[in-house]
């Protein structure tokens, strides 16, 4: 091959490789009409273009038609137009050049390259061809562009693009072409989306067919298919013979399983619709199918097409619009057609449909019914995605209708050739072109309809095979997933869903727990006496510790201490009833139990004279601080479960605590400690250091993220609903110190110095040299990073973080990223490499600069493992409420750890300033009476005492109030 490089042969290349490969070749194919209208296209934007640039410019300002040579710049005309640039290798025509003021080699002005394109939008392929003519401009000129005009679209606009500052990629590029132009091998047939439109199209289909090429799966990207080929997997057949059906998580999001490549390409194999899952299809009697035909870049839709059946009975409709104007016509028409029926169901295909009429329901008169359509809206593409496989390479309605028996009457019927159809009815009116989209939208609809209706009989056969509509059976029968191996979701755990309703009515009655307590108990008299020891009264027959007297002192309801109280013969009258409450007392021989019986009198107010019972009764505590305390400690800081918390009550302490109280526990204990949460926070904002993580978890309601951030004596858990990170620059308000994070680009927004996480990108390195192995650039960029770190983590070793010690390896790292800068790469990957290196360079080494700065994010990824032991025992049983009062507790007990102090301690002395804890080991004593907060009743003390009203919770926990009780009450234990 000696053909030259053009920008043709570009523009192939960018399109795909192997188009590339055959254009420099000198191979021709069928131009289809899609693309002889965008060449069309081009050429009346460079016409119209060039129209306006000569009539903006004067005569004298302008040449066409000359070489490109520093001669020929230096003149300084204002425009050049059809410049070209020839050489052995290359002969290209730039469509323009544009003089803007800047020194270069030609003197106080340079020029930008100028490109006209048909398309509406500029995309990567135009972005890169001007960073080739910014290249191939700068060798000419002496500097570099900044930026490039590209005139675009039917309303031939001028836009200035901003071109990449560097030039290694354009010159990677051309040492591309450069390569193909002398090679005979060609390079990997990989099909993309420019198939629809390329000349090669069915030649390289027939190829890709007859090799089983495994991109004929339109779902599979190159990428996947350059991972699928790292393993050696090349064809669909192969592929198919990956598929492993998984058992899907319980609480998936949105109950779906995604789309899985390999199951696609066992159901091309054996030729069979395959349905994964339990699609559900919601029916209705009067069945809408709507397709659209528009201008996706013009936000213009000018045909609705319908087919309405209701019952027997079918009606097909077509809206038509002829200019931008009469598109809310055409809608109305379509909201008036639906307007007598109350019960109907909108079928389509794609979001297309629904983002119409989302658009539309702005200018619309009638919204009620507009929201009415979008609620009985069904996308059959979402659930063909999710759980039906058609022997099809595409999910595309063409596609997977044409494997169900439907056929168009143009064979080269798409939507890119109804733009095209379109376009010719906009020039010459034809009644011909319209018709043909008129037929077209409508067998489209038609085929919606087939596959609705197929989908309709796979979810009503359950698989068993699909009926067409005529009631013949359709020539790829369907078959459950799960049918494929029986031991492919081995049942663990769960219950059954039977279909004869007399065994779900057996099985309820055949469960452990439920035959113990109701059958197996009546012959057992062992189980009789076990259920009765076992009941929820077992702390009525503890024997009392001490007996505490409640009294008031003053009335809650004038405030006057003028209090009588009932005697009798001189001595208290005590009530028929008193509360008991629980602690457990701690010594550094042990744990024992105390139980504390609480009573009261009534109480006269003398002054205003109504009776009432002292509040501090009413708010009585059942479970006191250190029980509460010793829980929590085994929840969060041994990781131990509420269940076999509740065991350990029972069995090491004989006391009945329920789990549902424990996890009260958290809460009142969470609310306790906030302002401890928000001292740890406020001493991270003041520091020098940050580590920053985050990880994902499952709750009941979705999925969230938990936030980290962590120094070398503090921790922060944080929960928030998503992995968004605008939250940081608010939350770290203040923090000047230096931030260690991975390179998730959300930490950019912190104004303070970064170092990113080296472990991090070691990780990626190995993984990339693993998935190259035979890339020797890539082992050049490696190697010498791994030499440079070793030596910087063996000075660390020696005298620590010290920066006296680490500047000595600065003039090391400034030589191996310099000579990145000079270096470009042949291979993708050390190319990608190098210039993530090169993003990153003022990040990477930063803790050569401070003293105590690490260089990995050790402190945050090990506080994201504490939780992680966690979450993976609690995934999609947790509440947001209950996972943050947990992250507030497991905040106090890593940052205990990190302080080498006791987290059990701490929260046995009440102290609520960790600080202080830390330095004095302060233990403060708690008074022997201890309440809920003002206005909280706790569910087990309902019955005995109501309140008299209720309010949220207070600060305060755990505390009586002051001049609450009287006589035993404020005595110390």
């Amino acid at each position: 091959m000696t053909t030259r490089i053009t920008r043709d042969f570009i523009e192939s290349y960018l399109s795909c490789k192997y188009k590339g490969y055959l254009t420099v070749a000198g191979h021709r194919g069928t131009r289809s009409d899609y693309e002889r209208f965008l060449a069309e296209s081009r050429e009346k934007v460079t016409r119209t273009a060039i129209h306006k640039i000569l009539g903006g410019h004067s005569a004298g300002g302008i040449e066409r038609d000359v070489r490109l040579t520093p001669a020929t710049l230096k003149r300084g005309a204002a425009f050049l137009l059809n410049v070209s640039v020839e050489d052995e290798s290359i002969f290209l025509a730039f469509d323009g050049l544009q003089r803007v003021p800047g020194n270069s080699g030609l003197g106080d002005f340079h020029y930008i390259p100028v490109l006209f394109t048909e398309g509406r939008q500029i995309r990567k392929p135009q972005r890169a061809l001007l960073d080739v003519y910014a290249l191939l401009l700068s060798r000419v000129q002496g500097r570099l562009p900044a930026s490039g005009i590209v005139w675009h679209g039917d309303e031939c606009l001028a836009t200035r693009v901003r071109l990449n500052a560097d030039p290694h990629k354009a010159d990677l590029l051309l040492g591309e072409l450069g390569r193909m132009r002398g090679e005979e091998v060609p390079p990997r047939l990989v099909l993309n989306d420019h198939c629809a439109v390329c000349e090669f199209r069915q030649r390289c289909h027939q190829q890709a067919v007859e090799e089983d090429n495994i991109s004929l799966l339109r779902g599979v990207k190159e990428r996947e298919v350059k991972a699928y080929a790292r393993k050696g997997i090349l064809t669909v057949t192969q592929l198919a013979h990956t598929f492993r059906p998984r058992r899907r998580r319980r609480r998936s999001k949105n109950g779906g399983h995604g789309h899985q490549p390999a199951l696609q390409a066992l159901a091309i194999r054996d030729r069979r619709t395959y349905v994964f899952g339990s699609p559900r299809l919601p029916d209705a009697p009067v069945r809408v199918y709507l397709d659209l035909e528009g201008k996706p870049d013009q936000r213009f839709v000018y045909l609705v097409g319908v087919i309405l059946t209701d019952g027997s009975s079918e009606s097909r409709h077509s809206f038509w619009a002829d200019r931008p104007e009469d598109e809310p016509r055409i809608f109305e028409q379509f909201l008036r057609l639906l307007r007598p029926y109350e019960d109907f169901r909108v079928f389509c295909y794609g979001s297309y449909e629904r983002a119409f009429l989302k658009r539309m329901r702005k200018c619309a008169r009638r919204k009620r019914l507009v929201d009415r359509v979008l609620t009985r809206m069904t996308n059959v593409l979402s659930i063909i995605y999710d759980h039906v496989y058609f022997p099809a390479y595409s999910n595309g309605l063409k596609d997977v209708a044409r494997a169900l028996g439907s056929a168009w009457s143009d064979p080269d019927a798409s939507g890119l050739q109804s733009l095209v159809w379109r376009a010719r009815w906009e020039q010459a009116g034809e009644e011909a072109l319209k018709q043909r989209l008129l037929r077209y939208n409508l067998e489209d609809c038609a085929a919606l309809r087939r596959v609705t209706e197929v989908l309709f009989a796979i979810t009503a056969s359950d698989g068993q095979g699909v009926a067409a509509a005529d009631g013949s059976v359709n020539a790829a029968p369907a078959a459950r997933v799960e049918d494929l191996d029986a031991l492919a979701f081995p049942r663990k755990s769960g219950s059954i869903d039977f279909v004869n309703p007399d065994f779900a009515a057996v099985n309820k009655l055949a469960y452990f727990d439920y035959q113990r307590e109701r059958v197996y108990v009546r012959t057992s008299r062992m189980l009789r006496k076990n259920l009765a020891r076992s009941n929820g009264r077992v702390n009525r027959k503890l024997r009392v510790s001490k007996d505490v007297l409640i009294e008031a002192r003053r009335c809650p309801h004038c405030r006057s201490e003028a209090i009588t109280i009932a005697t009798g013969d001189g001595a208290p009258v005590w009530p028929t009833a008193g509360k008991r409450a629980f602690d457990l007392v701690i010594t550094a021989a042990g744990i024992r139990r105390r139980v504390i019986r609480c009573r009261t009198h009534p109480h006269q107010c003398s002054d205003c004279g109504r009776g009432f019972v002292p509040e501090a009764y009413e708010r009585l505590d059942k479970h006191f601080h250190g029980l509460k305390s010793w829980a929590m400690h085994m929840h969060v800081g041994h990781r131990i479960g509420l269940a076999v918390v509740e065991s350990m009550f029972r069995e090491q302490f004989g006391l009945h605590v329920d789990r549902t109280e424990i996890h009260m526990f958290k809460s009142l204990l969470a609310r306790y400690y906030r302002p401890t949460y928000r001292q740890l926070l406020g001493s991270l904002r003041s520091g020098n250091l940050i580590h920053a993580d985050e990880t994902e978890v499952s709750l009941r309601t979705g999925r969230g993220y938990i936030w980290v951030f962590a120094s070398l004596e503090t921790v922060i858990f944080l929960y928030k609903p998503s992995r968004e990170g605008g939250f940081l620059k608010e939350y770290l308000d203040g923090f000047r110190g230096v931030l260690v994070s991975d390179f998730y680009a959300a930490y950019d927004a912190i104004p303070c110095p970064k170092q990113k996480c080296l472990v991090h990108l070691m990780r990626d390195m190995n993984q990339l040299l693993l998935n190259h192995p035979f890339d020797d650039e890539l082992k050049s960029v490696t190697g010498s990073f791994g030499r440079l770190l070793r030596a910087v983590v063996t000075t660390i070793d020696q005298y620590g973080l010290k920066r006296r010690h680490l500047r000595v390896h600065r003039r090391e790292v400034s030589d191996y990223l310099g000579g990145l800068c000079r270096q470009p790469f042949r291979s993708e990957a050390a190319e990608d490499l190098r210039q993530r290196l090169l993003r990153n360079r003022d990040e990477l080494f930063t803790f050569l600069q401070h003293d105590g700065v690490p260089w990995n994010n050790n402190n945050a990824e090990n506080a994201i493992r504490q939780f992680g032991y966690y979450r993976d025992r609690t995934a999609g049983t947790m509440r947001e409420s209950g996972l943050q009062d947990y992250l507030v507790l497991l905040s106090l007990c890593h940052t205990c750890r990190y302080r080498g102090v006791s987290f059990f301690q701490f929260l046995r002395s009440g102290q609520r300033d960790l600080d202080l804890f830390c330095q004095t080991k302060h233990r403060r004593r708690f008074p022997l009476v201890q309440t809920y907060p003002k206005g909280f009743t706790p569910p087990h003390y309902a019955r005995i005492a109501k309140p008299r009203r209720t309010s949220p919770f207070s600060e305060g926990v755990g505390h009586a109030p002051q001049g609450a009780e009287r006589g035993e009450a404020g005595k110390p234990d």
